[in-house]
């Protein structure tokens, strides 16, 4: 049985916003509240073999219809590919620079306008994948006072400015329908200090920040916006890195782990899952923080 507010003073009913409640959803089965059937996502970074395309992958299972946006367009094809070969949702590519202030709204107002709306934005670009605006690998790791200009640029570009941008351009279609779920990827690094990724952390640090601020702007008018913070994820990129003892990021590494009090990392499908819950009704009153997902490591 619902709420009978009908003994309670209407003005009051609009003051606490009573008459927004979800009504009747103790009917409801839990898994009837994470289905997502003919909402419209777009999730940065979906391509390659990390967190973006998992996340692509639990949404799409959930019955979302997904855009794939990366700067590759092999990885975005792959991802779609996959999805198509395993759900009967819509799935498209969509190929742009999440620091390209024109490409992104070009893009993004394309899409709203295709598909005739946007529903769920999941802002994942970035991290240790993070690919700059001509192809080369952005690099993140080392003693902050040896970081090149252009890769300081880089890392700011890819993993604070094209979160802002993204949503920038997505945010507008959200607030015309009155409704909308926005998720920021930051990270463990961004609540606590790493080794050798300080500008890195910064920055999500900074989506952190983001996500609290435009939290307050956006709720008002019926978006959602929450932020995750992986901490050490393991994909088959990670696994490469790992067999190559020459490799940079093992100082950061060690230093991550040692906070980790759970004694082991994470995979991507159980961040991707998280994130899949955020976007459903099952988590619609979470808004305006960004959960840890480190296993400790910063808690």
């Amino acid at each position: 049985m619902g709420l009978d507010l009908s003994a309670v003073p209407d003005d009051v009913v609009r003051r606490y916003g009573l008459d927004g409640l979800p009504a009747g959803r103790e009917q409801r089965t839990a898994a009837d509240l994470l289905r997502l059937d003919g909402k419209r996502a777009i999730i940065t970074g979906g391509g390659g073999d990390g967190l973006g395309a998992a996340t692509c992958a639990r949404l799409a299972e959930q019955g979302a219809d997904v855009a794939v946006l990366d700067i590759s367009p092999e990885a975005a094809a792959a991802t779609v590919a996959s999805i198509r070969d395993r759900w009967s949702v819509r799935a498209e590519p969509v190929v742009a620079d999440v620091g390209d202030e024109t490409q992104v709204r070009a893009t993004i107002d394309d899409l709203a306008e295709r598909w005739d709306g946007i529903d769920i934005l999941v802002n994942n670009a970035g991290g240790s994948g993070s690919v700059g605006a001509e192809g080369q690998r952005v690099p993140h790791h080392g003693p902050f006072e040896e970081m090149a200009y252009r890769d300081l640029q880089d890392v700011v570009r890819v993993n604070l400015l094209g979160t802002m941008l993204v949503t920038r351009a997505v945010l507008p279609h959200m607030i015309s329908a009155g409704a909308g779920r926005i998720v920021n990827v930051s990270s463990e690094g961004g609540k606590t200090a790493v080794t050798g990724l300080t500008a890195y952390n910064a920055c999500k640090a900074g989506v952190i920040g983001f996500t609290r601020s435009l939290a307050s702007e956006a709720g008002p008018r019926g978006v959602t916006v929450v932020g995750v913070c992986p901490g050490i994820m393991v994909s088959d990129r990670t696994v490469r890195a790992l067999s190559d003892p020459q490799a940079r990021g093992f100082a950061a590494l060690d230093d991550a782990f040692a906070r980790v009090s759970l004694g082991r990392a994470t995979v991507v499908d159980e961040v991707a899952g998280v994130v899949a819950f955020l976007v459903s009704e099952a988590g619609s009153f979470i808004h305006g923080t960004s959960l840890s997902l480190g296993g400790g490591m910063a808690d």
